[in-house]
């Protein structure tokens, strides 16, 4: 009889199933670190997204405060195009609906108006206007709705509108899926 020895090590099974709990957890990493990148990015694209909407934000608290000849003419042009009539003539000048990003806000220095925000890659021309030649940021579109709000203490009529509500909207893209940034503020005129 031949004396048996006693043999220590791994099977072959041993070997693939520590092999397997090691795939998993290779596995697992991968996918969170694609995870992370992804999230890095759209938190990019999000940044991006609120600055576009709070430039244009600011962009209409200066068309608030300044007046310039043809080009501005201060409290009346907050409000999207077709409203705020003066003498039955309407004084919005930002565009209504989503509307491409441009690099620049074109000759009047507002965003969101028509000599920036014409759709399509071509170049905005507006009469009485430099044209608008710049490139358009990729993959952003924005909105603005301005509204009327009333204000108990000042009715209108008699007085004029004195408060309005500024909601911008910039929709961009992750992935296929469709996202956006909305900013809102309200904007006053109690100067009178």
């Amino acid at each position: 009889m031949k004396p048996q020895r006693n043999e220590d090590g791994f099977s072959y099974i041993d070997v693939i199933f520590a092999l397997v709990i090691l795939l998993v957890g290779l596995l697992a990493s991968a996918s969170a670190l694609t995870a992370n990148l992804l999230r890095s990015y759209e938190s990019e694209k999000q940044v991006i997204a609120k600055q576009i909407a709070l430039s244009t934000i600011e962009s209409i608290f200066s068309a608030r405060d300044l007046a310039r000849d043809g080009a501005l003419s201060g409290w009346e042009t907050i409000g999207n195009e077709g409203s705020n009539p003066v003498d039955g003539v309407p004084q919005g000048i930002f565009v209504n609906g989503l509307s491409p990003v441009r690099e620049d806000m074109g000759s009047d220095g507002l965003a969101g108006t028509a000599d920036d925000a014409c759709p399509g890659d071509q170049p905005c021309t507006v009469p009485g206007h430099a044209t608008n030649d710049s490139p358009l940021v990729t993959g952003f579109r924005r909105q603005v709705v301005i509204t009327d709000l009333p204000d108990p203490e000042r009715p209108s009529p008699p007085h004029a509108i004195a408060r309005r509500r500024i909601d911008v909207t910039v929709r961009y893209q992750i992935n296929q899926l469709e996202r956006e940034q909305v900013v809102s503020t309200i904007i006053s005129n109690y100067q009178e």
